[in-house]
Formats: structure tokens, C-alpha cells, sequence
């Protein structure tokens, strides 16, 4: 009789060793609450519930990677549909990343002066425009931190840390 609820726990430990998704972890969870054994059920709770938070976590961090790797592309405009709402700006959906902040890893001019940011996330901005027309390194060999935010029509504003100013930038990469 012992054997028993030990057998249904090892059975849903196994199971929950393949929660990669958050619906599959959840899914254990809901197996867990038909154990009939007590102590058993208490064990498969206690192994479930670290499995279905990191699954939901990892799941997040996925989807913010995803928004990260997109920001800076073009996005399509979004429609107006009440006049009223007409040359307002639009409002940020639940979870749209508006600004990203990373260093700058490598810091280049094009033949024209302007300035290549290439930051450690792996993308790539050309400055467009500029509140003042010489943008330098602060110290040479040392790392910028940098905020690339949404601007006004669709465009990106890159501010440096330290410094009064915006840069328009796209984003070639």
C-alpha cells in the first residue's frame, strides 16, 4: 500500500520533467490536484511548482527577446478610428517595448560624419539627424550607455548617457 503513492508521484515527476511550455506545466499542476494521497499530492505540487515557474519565465524571456530583436524596424502605422483621436499619438499596446538601453561595443563615422552606434545587443543604428552636428566618444575605449526610444513619426531618438541632446537614428541592423 505504500508503493502506491509513491509509483503516482514518480509517475508525475516524470512527467513533469517535459514542461517545457507554461501550458504544459500548468497542465501537472492540474494532475497534482487529482492525487488522492495527501502526501503524495503535497510532493508533486512541491516538484511542479519550481518546474511551472521557470517554464513561465523562460517563456517571458523569450517573448521579450523576440520584441527586442524587432525594435527599430518598421512597423506598420496603426489606424486611426475615432476622429478625435486623429494626430494624437498612439497609445503603447500591453507589453510594446517604446525604449531599449545598451552599451555601445564599437563606435564609427561613415565618410559623411555620421555617427555608426553598433551596441552589444547586436544592433546597428546610423544617426540621421543631431541636435549638434560632432557626436565623439566620451573617453575612447570606454563603453557608452546608450537609450534608443520611439520618436514622433514612426522615428527613433538615441540619447547618450552624460550628455544633454538627442540623436535621430535608423536602425540598419
Amino acid at each position: 500500500m505504500r508503493i502506491a503513492p509513491f509509483a503516482v508521484a514518480l509517475l508525475f515527476a516524470a512527467g513533469l520533467a517535459r514542461a517545457d511550455t507554461p501550458q504544459d506545466a500548468l497542465s501537472e499542476i492540474a494532475r497534482c490536484a487529482d492525487v488522492a494521497d495527501s502526501a503524495a499530492r503535497l510532493r508533486c505540487f512541491d516538484a511542479a511548482v519550481p518546474r511551472a515557474k521557470k517554464a513561465l519565465a523562460e517563456h517571458q524571456a523569450r517573448e521579450k527577446r523576440g520584441f527586442l530583436d524587432w525594435f527599430g524596424f518598421a512597423r506598420p502605422p496603426k489606424p486611426v478610428t475615432r476622429p478625435e483621436d486623429f494626430g494624437k499619438p498612439p497609445a503603447a499596446e500591453p507589453g510594446e517595448i517604446n525604449q531599449i538601453t545598451a552599451m555601445v561595443a564599437e563606435f564609427a563615422k561613415t565618410p559623411r560624419g555620421k555617427s555608426i552606434f553598433i551596441l552589444d545587443n547586436g544592433q546597428v543604428w546610423r544617426q540621421l539627424d543631431s541636435d549638434t552636428d560632432e557626436i565623439f566618444e566620451l573617453a575612447p575605449g570606454k563603453p557608452m550607455k546608450v537609450t534608443i526610444e520611439a520618436g514622433t513619426f514612426g522615428g527613433y531618438n538615441l540619447s547618450i548617457e552624460g550628455r544633454n541632446g538627442i540623436v535621430k537614428v535608423r536602425r540598419l541592423k
